[in-house]
């Protein structure tokens, strides 16, 4: 009997155990399933906010980009991705620009403010600073405060004036022209001057400004002509697709799908141009036959 009993009891406990086991498992189980949940959730919610934030940071600048002719670089600030475009576009501080081959390209201020950039030329766009790394740009300033500078690799230039010209060689050199108004420059190494209408200063890659020197503001007026900064966006102009499919193919490569529609377009509108000139010659060989 006391077998029996002990017999049971065993069983009893047994069972007891089992079950009590099992349900730790399901415990376990679904606390673990709770913390992968909670988890997935907070990493939700560290995106949403981090992606919130950056969009508040994002500082729309009252310039836009206008592209007189060829393509632009564009890196949007906070951004590694860069893309290659041809339309005009708004933009935001910190963002980078980059004028390609045979391309051109303006900032146009809400207060009248321009700025042209020719070819091969590297800026970040800011609020109230423009940063030059490398080609040559000018500036054509009206109501835009004295607090607005230029900054270059070897020196800084604040606005006193209206119409001037920067230029940053590959070497980091830096040319600061006033064709009208007045540029205060100061080297990064030291020394600064006041630039009048005519007069120029240069600094060198490490920072050391030199003195003042005149050159011809008739020239240099010349060089940066308005009717060159007029838009020219025909689609048939058969040099410009082309230089688009270089710039593109240089960009991204050959294989590239933006490059290979690029290719087509020019060698369609090369083709409508070749036909296009054929014509005239084929009617002056009829009326040759005919006399």
């Amino acid at each position: 009997m006391y077998l029996d009993t002990f017999a049971n009891d065993s069983y009893n406990h047994n069972s007891l155990m089992s079950r009590l086991y099992k349900d730790r498992s399901l415990s376990g189980g679904f606390i673990t399933m709770k913390r992968t949940t909670l988890c997935f959730l907070l990493a939700v919610f560290a995106l949403l906010f981090s992606t919130a934030t950056f969009a508040e940071e994002l500082v729309q600048l009252d310039a836009k980009l206008e592209i007189i002719s060829g393509q632009v670089k564009l890196t949007r600030v906070g951004s590694n991705k860069t893309d290659v475009i041809s339309e005009s576009c708004d933009l935001y501080a910190g963002d980078l620009l980059e004028t390609l081959i045979d391309s051109k390209a303006t900032l146009a201020y809400a207060d009248g403010t321009n700025m042209r950039i020719k070819e091969r030329t590297l800026i970040e766009v800011q609020p109230m600073s423009i940063r030059v790394f490398k080609g040559k740009t000018w500036y054509k300033f009206t109501k835009r405060g004295t607090e607005f500078r230029i900054e270059t690799p070897s020196l800084v230039a604040g606005i006193r004036g209206t119409e001037f010209e920067v230029a940053v060689t590959s070497r980091k050199k830096t040319s600061v022209s006033v064709v009208e108004g007045a540029v205060a420059v100061r080297g990064n190494n030291g020394g600064d001057a006041l630039l009048t209408e005519g007069l120029a200063a240069f600094a060198d890659a490490e920072g050391d400004l030199s003195k003042p020197v005149e050159f011809n503001t008739e020239i240099k007026k010349a060089e940066w002509s308005d009717k060159d900064w007029e838009a020219n966006n025909s689609g048939t102009d058969v040099y410009k697709l082309y230089m688009d499919y270089i710039n593109l193919k240089n960009e991204y490569g050959e294989d590239d799908p933006r490059a290979i529609e690029a290719m087509e377009r020019f060698k369609k509108a090369d083709k409508k141009e070749n036909k296009a000139s054929e014509t005239p010659k084929k009617a002056v060989r009829k009326s040759a036959r005919k006399h």
